[in-house]
């Protein structure tokens, strides 16, 4: 292989690799839109941060995306906080069935 094509070829898996991650976090992100529309809350805030609780810590892949979130819930009236792991533990966020919710300050 000569130097022109293997430049090539580096170029072309870090495009992949590049829109494979892109994907990841698209895929994260409307599948949160979509349990939030399905339960009836409107997300004011969703962040991904460095930490999470350590009931979700343990349990968690590289693979799945956590959100912290603030939604408003309709139906109760009032603002909820919440921890919100999308994905199962293998596919990660290519699952859209595989949610889990932890609520804040709820006993």
């Amino acid at each position: 292989m000569n130097a022109i094509g293997f430049v090539l070829l580096c170029l072309i898996t870090f495009a992949l690799a590049g829109w494979l991650t892109w994907r990841h976090y698209v895929n994260a992100r409307e599948l949160l839109q979509s349990w939030a529309d399905a339960n009836g809350y409107k997300i004011l805030h969703a962040t991904r941060p460095l930490f999470m609780p350590w009931s979700m810590y343990f349990g968690t892949s590289k693979y799945q995306v956590v959100y912290h979130v603030a939604v408003y819930d309709a139906s109760l009236k009032r603002i909820r906080s919440a921890w919100v792991r999308l994905g199962t533990y293998w596919t990660g966020s290519m699952d859209g069935d595989a949610i889990t919710v932890q609520w804040e300050h709820e006993a």
